[in-house]
């Protein structure tokens, strides 16, 4: 670009080293934007017209800029669209998002930090940390989500469409491999009419009503392959999605309450080595085999009625083995409710 283009460019330039290099805690100079033009963009700026270039932003465009009193050298922007905690809060929603892969929280993390000050995209790189989120090794999840709602969608680009039904495959987990996941079916497709999307624990889940079951399911959508929206077959299940009471469904199907934390010992039959992986993940559980039909789940939970309750609703499939206290307090528990019911 000539110079003479730069030179017109010259206010947002300005603009632009303000948003970038300052904030509250970092001032600058008249001498750092002179050189930061020069070097940057190859404009030769004098000290007037820079200085006319901040009045312009504070006056007329609105920046919060903070001017030196007399006697003072330094310039600094005090406020913008998005403040640092504001940052920070939407990189450790991202981070603490199960169904979003590392490698993609990273990269979003570093658009985030995009809309802040440098300091503030290098705070937010080094600052957010989390614990306990067992996050999906899959890539591709918000392609998934994206065919999901264009499935689900009834207009597309202004034009009026009817929402579709979809197919994908649906992976599971084995014993033999715990960090690899197969298909469930031997490779089948599922078809699904979608519905809604919901979000519980981190991870993202498709309300969507089976082809197969006849009835509204849940699908965990990190979990989904091989998405296809089948643009000639129209959704069905209106009538059973529209009878949901939202509120009182998620809590039956999501909700567990916290309590004390203990390592306790689970055993499950095989066919529920899915839903104790959902629920312990595979960072910190170990899981082993127990004999040819059953497996073993050591893990930390928080021990609370409706944890007892989790693994009641299991009947024989669960069984808490361990330790001892942790088994006491499910036959106390069993024992209450058996009493509950021999009273009434």
């Amino acid at each position: 670009m000539p110079k003479s283009e730069k030179q017109k460019l010259k206010t947002l330039y300005v603009a632009e080293y303000f948003l970038k290099n300052t904030d509250e805690n970092h001032p600058t100079t008249i001498k750092d934007i002179i050189d930061y033009l020069e070097t940057e963009h190859d404009i030769l700026a004098e000290r007037r017209s820079v200085l006319r270039d901040i009045l312009i932003l504070r006056d007329e465009f609105g920046m919060d800029i903070e001017c030196p009193t007399q006697g003072g050298s330094y310039y600094r922007l005090l406020s913008r669209d998005f403040e640092l905690d504001d940052l920070k809060l939407l990189a450790e929603c991202v981070h603490a998002t199960k169904f979003i892969s590392k490698s993609k929280a990273k990269e979003l993390v570093e658009k985030i930090g995009s809309l802040g000050s440098n300091f503030a995209a290098e705070q937010l790189q080094e600052e957010v940390f989390l614990c306990d989120r067992v996050k999906t090794n899959r890539k591709g999840i918000l392609s998934n989500i994206a065919n999901i709602n264009y499935a689900m969608s009834r207009r597309w680009d202004a034009q009026p469409r009817t929402p579709s039904k979809i197919s994908f495959q649906y992976m599971k987990y084995q014993i033999s491999d715990i960090h690899s996941q197969v298909e469930r079916r031997k490779g089948a497709a599922y078809i699904v009419s979608p519905f809604k999307l919901l979000i519980n624990d981190g991870n993202y889940y498709l309300l969507a009503y089976s082809d197969y079951a006849k009835a509204m399911r849940t699908f965990r959508v990190d979990r989904m392959k091989n998405i296809k929206v089948l643009e000639n077959q129209p959704r069905e299940g209106e009538e059973e999605y529209l009878s949901i009471d939202m509120d009182s469904y998620t809590q039956r199907v999501f909700s567990m309450f916290g309590g004390k934390k203990r390592r306790v010992r689970i055993r499950f039959i095989n066919p529920l080595l899915d839903t104790a992986i959902e629920r312990f993940g595979t960072k910190d559980a170990i899981y082993s085999a127990d004999g040819n039909s059953h497996f073993i789940v050591a893990a930390t939970v928080e021990i609370s009625d409706q944890f007892l309750a989790w693994v009641c609703g299991f009947r024989k499939k669960a069984t808490i083995i361990a330790p001892s206290d942790v088994v006491e307090d499910m036959k106390n528990f069993l024992s209450d409710i058996s009493d509950r019911y021999k009273n009434e």
